[in-house]
């Protein structure tokens, strides 16, 4: 390459990672805004977009900041979403779904969680141990060994409209 244009690549480099555009340079941030972050005893939830939402439990409030294997950039625009408490239960709102855990209850279950989402008109509502039918599966991570089919892990799209990914061994 010629130094004049490598030169010009350098400078709108430098020029893209300016306070005005530092958001585009910091695409593997792990750590999520605080605005973002709602924490209540040993659970922490952080709105990632409206339709996104990081859920953790540790049974000392030891959460984890590391990025994962799928989400490696949780530095996102704070989405708009409200916090309310209701009965025991916390509630947050975004424009796309609405989350619910009584506060205190431990460990996540289908008694202490559940999301309702909007899926084409009807209400949906997601708990720990609902099984994701619609799932349209992920990739594998290498063809070494395979002959024919072979097992996908479940993928981020589902025709349920939702779906969960357990990154937290990754």
């Amino acid at each position: 390459m010629h130094p004049k244009y490598l030169r010009s690549l350098l400078l709108l480099g430098t020029l893209l990672c300016t306070p005005i555009f530092l958001s585009v340079c910091q695409i593997n941030n792990p750590i999520a805004d605080p605005k973002a972050v709602v924490t209540s005893g040993d659970a922490r939830f952080t709105i990632l977009t409206p339709q996104l939402i990081r859920m953790e439990w540790s049974e000392n409030a030891t959460f984890e900041d590391r990025a994962s294997l799928v989400f490696t950039n949780r530095s996102l625009p704070v989405p708009t979403f409200q916090k309310s408490e209701d009965g025991g239960w916390i509630v947050l709102r975004t424009e796309k779904l609405t989350l619910r855990y009584k506060m205190g209850s431990g460990k996540f279950g289908q008694d202490n969680l559940e999301i309702t989402l909007n899926l084409n008109g009807r209400t949906v509502t997601w708990h720990p141990g609902l099984q994701d039918r619609g799932n349209l599966k992920g990739t594998i991570r290498t063809l070494d060994g395979v002959k024919g089919a072979t097992a996908l892990e479940p993928g981020l799209l589902s025709r349920d409209g939702w779906a969960v990914i357990d990154d937290s061994e990754r």
